[in-house]
Parts: structure tokens; C-alpha cells; sequence
């Protein structure tokens, strides 16, 4: 029996489900989600139950724009705070709202965790660093 042969647009499909399933799993385990027993469960956000947060990946093209955007603003940063080793994070506030969108890359996320939880306690930076300064002398 003979092997049918794919059109273009189905293998770039199939390419394109695999890329976005690969980048799931992924985000799923720099994020800390357990991962789902089943299969089935494991290549859908919706099956990531046991974790604490609800996620949603895109991939590929459809959110360059937002990476570009995000590369963008941290060059600017980097240029205005050249030794500043705090996470960066990427607000984004588009007009007509008061709310706004926290971007992070997945590898500053548990540092970013770590900084927002002392800014939350309403421990300065600042205050910190002095301390640790008088501790070291």
C-alpha cells in the first residue's frame, strides 16, 4: 500500500503543533507545574490542574511582536542601569485601561519571585544592601 503524501500545509501544521507542544512543555516545567499522569492531559494547558496558576502558551510568530517589544525595552534598560543585576520585568499598559500585562522571561521568574515578595514585605533594596554591608565588616 502506498504512503500518502502530505501537502505543504499539513506538514507545516504538523510541524507547527509539534513546536507549540514542545514549547508547553517547556513553560510547564520552568514554571514548577506538575505534570499530568496521562498524556491526553499533559499536552493541553487546561489539563495542568495541579498547579497553582492557569497558563496559556503561544508560540511562533503570533507573539513576535510581544518578544520584539519585550527585547526592545530591556535594551533600553540595560543601557540606562548597565551593572543593575535585579530581574527585568516588561509592563506593558496600553491606552484605555488601567491595567497592564507583567512580562518576564521564564529563566528570571524565581528570581523575579524572590524580589516581589521582599518589595511586598516593604523591605527596600536599599535597606538590604546596607545591611548586608555592615554585616560583611
Amino acid at each position: 500500500m502506498a504512503r500518502r503524501k502530505r501537502s505543504e500545509a499539513s506538514r507545516r501544521g504538523r510541524n507547527n503543533k509539534a513546536k507549540g507542544r514542545k514549547k508547553q512543555y517547556m513553560a510547564m516545567r520552568k514554571l514548577l507545574i506538575p505534570e499530568p499522569k496521562l498524556q491526553h492531559l499533559r499536552a493541553h494547558e487546561e489539563g495542568w490542574m495541579d498547579g497553582w496558576m492557569r497558563v496559556e502558551v503561544k508560540a511562533g510568530k503570533q507573539i513576535q511582536t510581544l518578544w520584539n517589544k519585550y527585547l526592545k525595552a530591556k535594551e533600553q534598560n540595560d543601557n540606562n542601569l548597565p551593572d543593575d543585576e535585579r530581574p527585568f520585568v516588561f509592563v506593558a499598559m496600553p491606552d484605555g485601561t488601567s491595567n497592564g500585562l507583567v512580562c518576564i522571561a521564564l529563566d528570571d521568574v524565581d528570581e523575579f519571585v524572590a524580589s516581589y515578595e521582599l518589595q511586598a514585605q516593604g523591605i527596600k533594596r536599599t535597606e538590604t544592601s546596607s545591611y548586608k554591608n555592615e554585616e560583611e565588616e
